[in-house]
């Protein structure tokens, strides 16, 4: 059988990015009879895939989708973490604040990258990032130059509000402590927040799945059901396992 090979590389300091993209697509490499090798040296993080060749079109863009979650979550939010000046809120509105920010383009940040990915078979992330986007991180100072440095509590509900009104059709599902998309794969972008405190994971997850409604198979913990209220508002909705829990 003849077998083509893709590399993604990190530094060893961010191995979890290829960690994401390795258990984002551990699925795919068993179904397609890939074969995979994650390595660790001192300096660098690696993840190699052998694929069959009749299936090499397909695991690059699927490769490439999660190098670009790679790109426009947890580069995107260092980025905007070391530049934004948010002295007005806590840390967790901050995070939120950060999240939303990352949530508010996602996709035309990931379809950006997506195009500058594309007929490699190598791919250095951090290189990626440093040296083939420089249009999009001149997006993002821009977008940073917006943000008053005083932004304040009072400020932050009708902000993220404003930055994911527009965004119908898309639903998630949240069940069992976990969100879903619409195929009920298992969203897990969270991870890509480095630094990040883990609290309100579920609202964050949300926020990055870039939805505008929620479907509810399970009650959430109390303060990401407050602070989803406050953003979503009546886009929550409730299916009968909802129910069946409470009553059981």
């Amino acid at each position: 059988m003849n077998m083509s090979q893709i590399k993604i590389t990190e530094s060893i300091s961010k191995s979890k990015n290829v960690l994401y993209i390795y258990e984002n697509l551990s699925a795919v490499i068993k179904q397609l009879g890939c074969l995979s090798d994650l390595r660790g040296g001192k300096n660098r993080y690696e993840l190699i895939i052998d694929v069959p060749s009749s299936y090499k079109e397909l695991v690059v863009s699927e490769v490439e989708d999660k190098i670009a979650d790679v790109i426009s979550v947890n580069y995107k939010y260092t980025f905007f973490n070391k530049r934004i000046n948010s002295s007005g809120l806590s840390s967790i509105e901050r995070e939120l604040l950060l999240t939303s920010l990352i949530s508010a383009d996602i996709d035309e940040d990931k379809k950006y990258v997506i195009k500058k990915l594309k007929n490699y078979f190598e791919y250095t992330l951090d290189g990626i990032f440093n040296f083939r986007l420089k249009a999009l991180k001149e997006k993002w100072l821009d977008i940073i130059s917006y943000i008053p440095p005083g932004f304040q509590s009072t400020q932050l509900k009708d902000f993220i509000v404003y930055l994911i009104r527009d965004k119908m059709g898309k639903r998630v599902y949240f069940d069992g402590g976990v969100v879903y998309d619409k195929r009920y794969n298992l969203l897990k972008r969270t991870d890509l927040l480095s630094g990040d405190s883990g609290e309100l994971n579920i609202v964050k997850e949300i926020l990055l799945s870039g939805a505008g409604e929620i479907e509810l198979g399970s009650p959430l913990p109390e303060k990401d059901e407050y602070y989803l209220k406050q953003f979503y508002g009546d886009r929550v909705r409730f299916n009968q396992n909802y129910f069946e829990g409470e009553n059981g």
